[in-house]
């Protein structure tokens, strides 16, 4: 019985472990190949702004640092949109499934938002990433 208790301790441990690391969010193929056809100018930018401030800064943060005021009780850290890096990686068909289908403790938009208005997500989040590599070069930029 004494000899089974540690190696039962050590799978326990590697379990909870697993259970704790971020897991990757995949889009489907076909998502990845879409297109966004939606242009995000003008008045439009404003109305788009208070949107993502409606539902996604909470998580996400204001200009998308992964920062916002229910972050820090998320199991899991929310996309940083700041990040240049990664976010060159991603297709806007990918963020648009993502903002669609949603994943806990992300709800999905895809009844409650118009095609169009998740589109222009995207394309806000894509300004925020954006924002912040002017940010990093020194040179400010307001909403």
């Amino acid at each position: 019985m004494y000899r089974i208790l540690p190696i039962f301790t050590i799978l326990v441990s590697l379990k909870v472990g697993a259970a704790q690391q971020p897991t990757v969010w995949d889009a489907p193929p076909a998502a990845k190949k879409m297109k966004n056809r939606v242009s995000l100018t003008g008045e439009k930018v404003e109305a788009v702004a208070k949107l993502y401030d409606r539902k996604c800064a909470a998580c996400h943060g204001a200009k998308g640092a992964s920062n916002g005021p229910a972050a820090a009780s998320l199991a899991e850290a929310p996309a940083n949109f700041t990040n240049a890096k990664a976010m060159a990686k991603v297709k806007d068909g990918e963020l648009f499934w993502k903002i669609t289908t949603g994943r806990s403790p992300m709800p999905g938009y895809g009844a409650e938002l118009p095609e169009t208005d998740r589109w222009q997500l995207v394309n806000y989040v894509r300004d925020l990433t954006r924002r912040s590599e002017y940010r990093y070069l020194g040179v400010t930029r307001s909403r």
